[in-house]
């Protein structure tokens, strides 16, 4: 999986971050790509599936982003729910991405035909290990299967654990 382009775009909820998510990134980082760019996607309202704000998730992306030693910048996106319009919508976040320079690793449908419909025409590349899902740890969470812990970040279980 390597690529040519000088930035790789991920977008993701990470809602909580996972080592998982972690992985994903590292497989970004090994593709050949110059600097890793993650939106952070906010939702307008805070439930079970989207318990953290974007804030938070950034916080506690942040430090382990950093021990990745690799050239990064992430950014929280609200939602807007309009598909058409999304990839337009994300490029001012990131005004320095275009089709020839970006590649979007993502393995979620709807992400990926924002970016290659609507007149868009960016490469999107899908990760290879995901083999766990953030949904299925937020339900672990949820009904107080320890095993969650296992599947995250310390600080994100410090931080969980804390807010609860």
């Amino acid at each position: 999986m390597l690529t040519t382009h000088h930035f790789g775009l991920v977008i993701g909820r990470f809602q909580p971050p996972c080592l998982h998510h972690l992985q994903f990134l590292n497989e970004v980082i090994n593709s050949g790509i110059k600097k890793l760019l993650i939106g952070v996607g906010e939702s307008t309202t805070l439930d079970s599936q989207n318990f953290l704000t974007g804030e938070e998730v950034k916080s506690l992306l942040i430090p382990n982003l950093d021990k990745l030693n690799f050239p990064y910048q992430i950014i929280i996106i609200p939602d807007i729910n309009n598909p058409p319009k999304y990839a337009d919508y994300v490029k001012t976040f990131f005004p320095e991405i275009n089709e020839s320079n970006t590649c979007l690793f993502t393995d979620n449908d709807y992400t990926s035909d924002c970016f290659v419909n609507y007149g868009h025409h960016f490469q999107i590349i899908k990760p290879k290990i995901l083999n766990t899902r953030a949904t299925d740890v937020r339900q672990m969470i949820n009904i107080n299967n320890s095993t969650w812990q296992s599947l995250v970040p310390q600080n994100a279980i410090d931080f969980i654990k804390n807010k609860k």
